[in-house]
């Protein structure tokens, strides 16, 4: 079994063609071999109740997707970003 590892990410999330954006952080855990659960997503800044229920991504050459209906979307690809720019910097 892989080791688990978590961390929290912060990520900017654009709306309507980049013109509304949120900054937001999320609390990550890696936990099977390319899978990764988020939880804890809140406004950059701001605690509180989650914006989202948890849910899990994973990478598939080389794109971010939800791992329950393996499909992409801009939330998937700046979480999956934020993930690569974490995991180099470490």
């Amino acid at each position: 079994m892989a080791e688990k590892k978590s961390y929290t990410i912060y990520f900017t999330y654009e709306v309507n063609d980049h013109l509304l954006k949120f900054p937001l952080r999320a609390d990550v855990e890696y936990v099977d071999p390319g899978v990764y659960t988020i939880t804890n997503i809140c406004q950059e800044g701001q605690s509180g109740e989650s914006l989202l229920p948890p849910i899990w991504v994973q990478r598939e050459d080389g794109i971010w997707a939800f791992l329950d209906t393996n499909t992409s979307s801009q939330l998937s690809a700046a979480i999956g970003a934020a993930i690569d720019e974490k995991e180099r910097s470490a």
